[in-house]
C-alpha cells in the first residue's frame, strides 16, 4: 500500500524519548505497548522503543511535517509482485531514464547494474540513500551522448529482502544530503528490531520458456530485553536471485531484420559489414585505380580467387546481425544485510549495519565486431599489403570496419561486489537534545572480461603472413561472413584473438556527526534546531590489461591510455530549524497549523571550490484534513570523478563528414574524455503540493467520515538547471570544425583523409528546465461482511522539458546556443514520455475466521514518445535526421498484472482459565470446578499448524502479452528501456512465503 507521508497523522502518546540518527535520515523512537507480535514482526512493549525513520529532516518529525515525502510500504513491494529492487521503483510514474541489463544489453557501460533517475532528468540528479547514508558508486560508470560519463548508484546492489519500505523525497535535497539531490531524494528504509523468521521462495518463467528467474529470501531476527533500560536487536537478511537470458532470436521485434518489420521502415544496421571495407592507398597504374578510392566485396562472395570485379564502389554496407545477441543477459545476486543494535542504558544506544550484494552477468553480444580499422593507438589502421594473395588490387589496402562471425561471438563476464559498513552510537542528552555520530565505510569493485577480441599485432601479422604460430598462410578479410568461414586456419592462435579485462573501483569513507534538540516550548509547539559536520572522502581507480591501455586493439571498448586514478575529499557543515508559527494552541478553522522549515548546507571539495545550498520548506493547514506545500531549494551535482579525469572512452557512432558528403553515413571511432576544469551543475526547485484525505482527522464526528480511507494529492514542480555537463556528439564537432570548444577535435588519416577519430571531451554546455505535475490517490476500505478493497492510483505528467546547449558558433566565433524542446522525446539516456501511470485495484477476504485470500489487478501505461532523432517540437530544424521525410513515434505502452493469493492464519492460541472462587447464577457456591478453556477461533488440525502464517501466490504479468512499443533508434534493444518497457511478455509467476 502506498502511504504519503505527508498524508499521515502520527499520534505519539508520548514525547520522543530517544533518537538515532542513520547520517541525515533521523530515527526517532517512542515508548509504546503492544501485545506479542505475530512471526516476522516487529516486537514493542515494555522499555522496547520503536523505531521510525524520516527522510528530510535532520531532527525527527512528528506528524505531518513540510517536506514533501512518499513512502512505498512492504504491502506495495508486495503487490507490484517485482523480484529486485530496479523493477520496482522504475515503473514507479516519476521515473523516466534509467537504466537496467536490459537498456543496453550485453555490452553497456554499466554490465549489471540499474539507476533510478526523477522527473525526466539523468540518474546523477537523483539521489540514493540506504538508511539515510550514501552508498559507495556502482563502479562502471554510466554513459549518455548527452552528459558524458558519470557516476551513479546500482539500486539492484541493495537486497529486496532486507527493505521495509521506500522513501521518495519529492523536491531538491542538497540543503540536507549535499550532492545529486535535484530530482529528488529515494531512500531505502531497510527492516530494523525484527522477532522471527521468514523464508520466501519465487519461481516465474515467460511464456517463451526464457526469462526464468529464481528468488530466495531468509530473514531471521530477534530482540532480547537485557534489563529495564537496556536491550540488543539482532536481524540477518540473504538474499539470492538468479535469472536467464533472452535471445534476440526468440522475440519477433529483435528476430527481424528492421527492413522487414514494415516497409515503412528502412534497413537500420548497426554492426560492422559482413563483408568488410577497404581503401586504396596508393593509385595502381595498370587498373587506373586511383589513391582513396573506397572498395567492399559483394554480399554473397565467399573469397576465393577474388577480382576486382568481386568488389564495388558503393556507399558502405553495414550489417544487422542478431547471431548471440541477447536482449536480457543472465544475472545472479548474492546478498545480505546484518544490523545489530545494543542499548545498554536508557542514553546511549550503539548500533552496526553490514550490508553486501554480488552480482554477475554473463552475457553475448552479437557478432565478433572484427575492426573499426585503426584510429586509435597513435591512429594506426591495419592494411592489407599488396602481396596478400587475396588482394586483387595491387596496391595496400586500408581495412575499414569489419565484423568476423566466423570466430564467435563477443562475451562478456561481469563480477561486482558492493558492501558498506555503518558503525555509530546515539547519546540521549537532558532536555531533549541529543547527539549522534557515524562512521560510514564502502567499497564497489567491478571485473568485466571479454572474449573474443582482435589484436591490432596479431590480425596485422596474419594479413602479413608472419603471425606467429602461422607463418606463411595470410588472413583472408574478403569473404562475406554469412556465407563463408575462410580462416578456419587461425583458430585458436591467441597472437590473434584473446579475453580482454577492465577492472574499476569506487570507495567511499565518511564521519558524520549531528544533533539538536528542542531549542523553546510555544503553544504552537517546539522550536527545534539541529546542525551538524561531515567529512567524506571518495576514490575511484580504472586499471585494465596492457592490451587495452595500449590500444592494440581492433575494436576498442575500454578507456586508453592513462586511466583514473583519483580522489576527492568534500567537508561539510549543515543546519535545520523548525518554527511552528500556528498549531496546537494557537491554532482556529481556517488556520489549522503553518510551520515553516529552514535547512542549508555548505560543502567544500577538494577539486573545485565550495557550494552552499539553502532551502525553505512551509507547511499550511486550512484545516485538519487538508494539507497544502510549498518549497524553494536550490541543489547541485559535482562532476563525477570520471567527469573530471575519465581517459578516452572509445566507442563506435556514425556520422556523415561534410568534406565527404557523397560517401553518406561513415563509422568512425569516437573518444569521449574527461575534463578536470568541470564546474558543478547548480539546480533551483519550486514545488507546490496539496492532500486531502477527507474524515481522517475525526471519522467518527466528522460529515467526511464516509470517506475514511480516501485520500487523494496533487503535486507541481520546476527544476531549473544551469552549467549542465554534455558532450558535443561526433557530428556536431564534425561541423564545428576549428570553432569546436577547446578538447573537441577531429583526427583524420594523413594518406586518405578519412576521419578515423573524433575527440569530445565534457564540459558545462547549457541550461535546462523540467516541469510536471503528479497526482493519484489512494482509498482502502474498511473490512466488511463482504470483504475490503484496496484502490490505488499514480500519475506522472511531464509537460515541459527543454534544454539549451551549443550548436555551433556565431560569426564572432562566440558559441552560438539553441534552446531545444525535449518534451515527449526519448532522450538518449534521458527518456521521457510526458505521461505515465500506476493503477491497482485489489480485494482481499477474511475466511475461515483466520485465513486471508486476496485478488487484484495492476495496471501500467508509458505514453507514447517520439523516437530519439526528430525535429517534430521545430526547435532543431536542421537536425539530420536518421529517416528523412518523417518523424518515428515510439507508441504507447498498457500491460496488465493479476495476482491472487491466499494466506493461511495463525489459530489462536487458548489459556485454560479457571473460574474464580463465588457464586453461580443459580446461587450455587463454584469449588473445585475444572478449567475452562473456550474454543479456539481457527482450525488445529495438524497441517493448519503446518501451514499457518504461509502465504501461497500465483501471478500473470502482461496478462494479453503485449509487445514493447517499436523504437527505431534503440537500435540494441528495438524499445526504450528507461521507461520502464521490457520485452519480456506474458510471464507466470508463483511464491510461497512461510513465516515464523
Amino acid at each position: 500500500m502506498i502511504k504519503n507521508r505527508h498524508l499521515r497523522t502520527v499520534a505519539f502518546a508520548t514525547v520522543v524519548q530517544f533518537v538515532t540518527l542513520f547520517g541525515s535520515g533521523v530515527t526517532a523512537r517512542a515508548q509504546t505497548a503492544a501485545p506479542s507480535p505475530a512471526p516476522g514482526e516487529t516486537p514493542s512493549g515494555g522499555s522496547e522503543l520503536q523505531q521510525v525513520t524520516v527522510t528530510g529532516y535532520l531532527l525527527p518529525h512528528v506528524g505531518d511535517g513540510p517536506q514533501p515525502v512518499t513512502s512505498y510500504d512492504q504491502t506495495y513491494i508486495t503487490k507490484t509482485g517485482d523480484q529486485n529492487i530496479a523493477d520496482v521503483v522504475q515503473s514507479l510514474p516519476a521515473a523516466t531514464g534509467s537504466v537496467n541489463p536490459g537498456f543496453i544489453p550485453g555490452f553497456g557501460f554499466q554490465p549489471g547494474g540499474a539507476s533510478i533517475a526523477l522527473k525526466g532528468l539523468l540518474p546523477s540528479d537523483t539521489l540514493v540513500l540506504v538508511d539515510g547514508l550514501r552508498m559507495p558508486a556502482y563502479p562502471f560508470f554510466q554513459f549518455t551522448p548527452a552528459s558524458g560519463p558519470f557516476l551513479f548508484t546500482d539500486v539492484n546492489s541493495i537486497p529486496l529482502g532486507a527493505i521495509d519500505r521506500v522513501d521518495i523525497l519529492n523536491d531538491g535535497g542538497s540543503a540536507t544530503y549535499g550532492t545529486d539531490a535535484v530530482a529528488g531524494v529515494v531512500n531505502f528504509i531497510t527492516k530494523e528490531g525484527y522477532n522471527g523468521a521468514d523464508i520466501y521462495n519465487y519461481f516465474g518463467i515467460s511464456q517463451r520458456d526464457d526469462y526464468e528467474v529464481y528468488h530466495g529470501e531468509f530473514t531471521s531476527g530477534i530482540t532480547q530485553k537485557l534489563g529495564q533500560d537496556s536491550n540488543i536487536s539482532v536481524l540477518a537478511v540473504f538474499d539470492y536471485y538468479d535469472q536467464s537470458p533472452v535471445e534476440a532470436i526468440d522475440r519477433s521485434m529483435t528476430a527481424l531484420n528492421y527492413s522487414r518489420y514494415s516497409f515503412k521502415y528502412p534497413n537500420a544496421p548497426i554492426f560492422p559489414g559482413l563483408t568488410g571495407e577497404f581503401t586504396t592507398l596508393a593509385s595502381n597504374p595498370k587498373t587506373g585505380v586511383p589513391a582513396g578510392t573506397f572498395f567492399q566485396p559483394n554480399p554473397g562472395f565467399n573469397g576465393v580467387n577474388p577480382t576486382p570485379a568481386d568488389f564495388n564502389s558503393g556507399a558502405p554496407q553495414q550489417s544487422f546481425s542478431i547471431q548471440g545477441l541477447q536482449v536480457y543477459p543472465r544475472e545472479q545476486r548474492l546478498g545480505g544485510l546484518v544490523k545489530i543494535d545494543y542499548q545498554p542504558t536508557s542514553w546511549l544506544k550503539l548500533y552496526d549495519s553490514f550490508l553486501i550484494d554480488r552480482t554477475e552477468e554473463s552475457s553475448t553480444y552479437g557478432p565478433n565486431q572484427g575492426t573499426y580499422g585503426g584510429g586509435f593507438g597513435q591512429n594506426k589502421f591495419l592494411v592489407v599489403p599488396a602481396d596478400n594473395p587475396y588482394n586483387p588490387f595491387g596496391v595496400p589496402l586500408q581495412v575499414g570496419p569489419e565484423a568476423f562471425n566466423e570466430f564467435g561471438v563477443l562475451k562478456t563476464d561481469t563480477v561486482v561486489t558492493i558492501f558498506r559498513e555503518v558503525v555509530g552510537a546515539t547519546i540521549q542528552l537532558p532536555h531533549g537534545w541529543y547527539i549522534d555520530s557515524n562512521f560510514l565505510y564502502g567499497e564497489g569493485d567491478g571485473t568485466e572480461t571479454m572474449q573474443n577480441f582482435f589484436k591490432f599485432t596479431g590480425l596485422q601479422q596474419a594479413l602479413n603472413g608472419t603471425l606467429p604460430g602461422n607463418e606463411g598462410e595470410f588472413f583472408n578479410p574478403f569473404a562475406d561472413e554469412s556465407v563463408a568461414g575462410p580462416n578456419k586456419v587461425f583458430y585458436g592462435n591467441r597472437q590473434l584473438i584473446d579475453s580482454i579485462f577492465i577492472n574499476y573501483r569506487s570507495d567511499i569513507m565518511q564521519f558524520h556527526t549531528v544533533g539538536g534538540g528542542t531549542l523553546w516550548e510555544l503553544p504552537s509547539g517546539p522550536i527545534t534546531v539541529a546542525g551538524g559536520f561531515e567529512y567524506r572522502s571518495e576514490d575511484y581507480i580504472a586499471n585494465e590489461d596492457p592490451y587495452g591501455k595500449a590500444g592494440n586493439l581492433t575494436a576498442p571498448q575500454n578507456p586508453i591510455g592513462t586511466l583514473t586514478n583519483a580522489r576527492r575529499y568534500i567537508w561539510s557543515i549543515f543546519g535545520e530549524v523548525d518554527l511552528p508559527i500556528v498549531g496546537g494552541a494557537w491554532s482556529w478553522p481556517g488556520m489549522r497549523a503553518i510551520e515553516l522549515t529552514m535547512s542549508e548546507r555548505q560543502d567544500y571539495y577538494s577539486d573545485f571550490g565550495s557550494a552552499a545550498k539553502p532551502k525553505f520548506a512551509l507547511l499550511y493547514k486550512p484545516f485538519n484534513d487538508l494539507t497544502i506545500r510549498g518549497t524553494y531549494s536550490e541543489s547541485f551535482v559535482a562532476p563525477s570523478l570520471t567527469a573530471l579525469f575519465t581517459a578516452p572512452a572509445i566507442a563506435e557512432t556514425t556520422l556523415v563528414d561534410p568534406k565527404n558528403i557523397s560517401a553518406g553515413q561513415e563509422t568512425v571511432l569516437n573518444a569521449t574524455t574527461g575534463n578536470p576544469h568541470l564546474k558543478p551543475e547548480t539546480a533551483y526547485t519550486y514545488y507546490a503540493g496539496a492532500v486531502w484525505s477527507p474524515g481522517s482527522s475525526d471519522p467518527e464526528h466528522s460529515w467526511w467520515g464516509w470517506a475514511n480511507g480516501f485520500s487523494a494529492y496533487i503535486n507541481w514542480f520546476q527544476i531549473d538547471q544551469h552549467e549542465q555537463f554534455g558532450t558535443l556528439s561526433a557530428q556536431e564537432v564534425v561541423n564545428l570544425g576549428a570553432s569546436a570548444p577547446a578538447g573537441n577535435f577531429v583526427t583524420r588519416s594523413a594518406t586518405t583523409g578519412q576521419i578515423l577519430e573524433v575527440t569530445s571531451a565534457v564540459a558545462n554546455l547549457g541550461n535546462g528546465r523540467s516541469e510536471g505535475i503528479e497526482f493519484g490517490f489512494t482509498y482502502n476500505s474498511k473490512e466488511y461482511n463482504w470483504g475490503k478493497i484496496d484502490l490505488q492510483f499514480d500519475g506522472a505528467y511531464l509537460y515541459w522539458l527543454t534544454q539549451q546547449t551549443i550548436q555551433g558558433a556565431n560569426p564572432n566565433g562566440t558559441p552560438f546556443f539553441r534552446v531545444f524542446n525535449q518534451t515527449d522525446t526519448a532522450l538518449q539516456g534521458e527518456s521521457a514520455p510526458d505521461l505515465k501511470f500506476q493503477a491497482s485495484a485489489f480485494y482481499s477476504k477474511t475466511v475461515f475466521g483466520i485465513d486471508t485470500v486476496k485478488t487484484g489487478l495492476t495496471l501500467h501505461y508509458i505514453g507514447s514518445e517520439l523516437d530519439y532523432t526528430n525535429s517534430s517540437n521545430n526547435t532543431n530544424p536542421n537536425a539530420t535526421l536518421n529517416f528523412p521525410n518523417y518523424v518515428h513515434l515510439i507508441g504507447s505502452w498498457t500491460t496488465l498484472d493479476w495476482q491472487i493469493s491466499y494466506r493461511f492464519g495463525q489459530p489462536t492460541e487458548i489459556t485454560p482459565q479457571t473460574p474464580k472462587p463465588g457464586y453461580d447464577k443459580e446461587g450455587k457456591r463454584i469449588v473445585g470446578e475444572k478449567a475452562i478453556a473456550p474454543a479456539a477461533e481457527g482450525s488445529r488440525w495438524g497441517w493448519r499448524n503446518l501451514l499457518a502464517n504461509t502465504t501461497f501466490t500465483f501471478g500473470i504479468n502482461n496478462i494479453f502479452d503485449t509487445a514493447a512499443p517499436f523504437a527505431v533508434d534503440a537500435v540494441l534493444s528495438n524499445f526504450d528501456a528507461g521507461t520502464g518497457v521490457n520485452n519480456i511478455q506474458r510471464y507466470f509467476w508463483v511464491s510461497v512465503d512461510k513465516k515464523f
